[in-house]
C-alpha cells in the first residue's frame, strides 16, 4: 500500500518550536524578530508564494515585511533594502523571478551570507559542499530532506535519483542526500532513457515541472517520490507524476501530495533559517 506524505502535521509541530524559539529571539535582542522579503517583480506566482510566507511566518511569531517595488524601480533600489539588512543583521530573500532589466546575480550576491535566509550565499553551499547542511541549508532541499526524516525514509545506502540541475534546488539537494549516505544520481529533462533510471531508484525527487515525465509503471517495489517540480494544466497544479495512478498501483511505499506538500515544508525550512540566522547573529542557543 503507498501513503501520501503530507507536510500539513510536521509543518504545524515545527511552527510550534519556532514560535519559542522567536519569543526567546525577542528577549535576547529586546525587539520583535524580523524578517524582509523584496518582491521586485509583478509576478502573480511570487505574490502567491509571499502570501503563503507571510501567512506562516507570523504564525511563528516573526513580523514579516514585504517591500513591493514597482517596474520602474532600478538595481539601486534594491540594494538599499538589501544593504540596509545587512547592516541591521534582518534576514532577507529577494523573492525570485525579478523585474528583468534588475540585475539579479548582482543583487543576490549583494546579501551577506549572515541574513540570507534563502541560504543561497557561496558561504552556505561551500558548508553544505563540506557535509555541514544540517542548521541552514536552501529551502527547499532543507524541505524535501525534512519531508524524508518525518517519515522515516532511510537514505543511507539508497539510490537516490534527484531529476534538475538548478543551483537552488537540484544540485544542493543532491549533495544533501550524498551527505547522508545515498548513492546519488542526477539526471535531468532531457536525460535519455530516464525510465531506466527510475526503475532502478529507491528515492526519486523529481523537481522538472513536466506532466507525465516519471511513468507510474516504471517506479519499484517500496520506492519513495517526492514532486518538487509542477506545472500547470487547465488551472490545475500538476506535478511530473500522477499521484493518483501511483496510489492506485500500489507498488510505492510514499509518495508526496500534489499540493501542501514540499511547497509548505519549504516555507518551513525559510523561517528555521531565518531562526538559525538570529540565533548564529546574536550567540543565541
Amino acid at each position: 500500500m503507498t501513503t501520501i506524505i503530507d507536510a500539513i502535521k510536521m509543518c504545524e509541530d515545527k511552527i510550534k518550536i519556532y514560535q519559542n524559539d522567536t519569543k526567546n529571539i525577542e528577549i535576547a535582542i529586546g525587539k520583535k524578530t524580523e524578517f524582509v522579503i523584496i518582491n521586485a517583480s509583478n509576478d502573480e506566482g511570487n505574490a502567491r508564494y509571499i502570501k503563503g510566507k507571510i501567512k506562516e511566518g507570523e504564525k511563528a511569531g516573526l513580523k514579516v515585511e514585504v517591500v513591493k517595488l514597482e517596474e520602474h524601480c532600478n538595481n539601486e533600489d534594491v540594494l538599499n533594502i538589501i544593504n540596509r539588512c545587512n547592516e541591521e543583521k534582518i534576514p532577507v530573500i529577494l523573492q525570485l523571478p525579478t523585474f528583468k532589466h534588475l540585475d539579479t546575480k548582482k543583487l543576490m550576491e549583494s546579501i551577506n551570507y549572515d541574513v540570507d535566509a534563502d541560504g543561497f550565499a557561496r558561504e552556505w553551499i561551500g558548508e553544505i559542499n563540506l557535509g555541514n547542511d544540517k542548521k541552514l541549508a536552501p529551502a527547499t532541499p532543507k524541505g524535501v530532506i525534512s519531508l524524508l526524516e518525518q517519515y522515516n525514509v532511510d537514505i543511507e545506502g539508497k539510490i537516490a535519483l534527484v531529476i534538475g540541475k538548478s543551483n537552488h534546488v537540484g544540485k544542493p539537494l543532491c549533495t544533501m542526500l550524498m551527505n547522508r549516505g545515498a548513492t546519488l544520481i542526477n539526471a535531468n529533462s532531457k536525460t535519455k532513457d530516464l525510465s531506466s533510471l527510475v526503475k532502478m531508484a529507491d528515492i526519486i525527487i523529481s523537481c522538472v515541472g513536466r506532466q507525465n515525465l516519471i511513468k507510474s509503471e516504471d517506479i519499484k517495489e517500496d520506492a519513495v517520490v517526492i514532486g518538487v517540480g509542477f506545472t500547470y494544466v487547465n488551472g490545475k497544479q500538476i506535478l511530473d507524476f500522477d499521484v493518483d495512478e501511483i496510489v492506485a498501483l500500489g507498488k510505492a511505499k510514499f509518495v508526496s501530495n500534489r499540493i501542501n506538500c514540499t511547497g509548505k515544508a519549504t516555507i518551513n525550512s525559510l523561517i528555521d533559517n531565518v531562526i538559525e540566522l538570529y540565533k548564529m547573529n546574536f550567540d543565541i542557543k
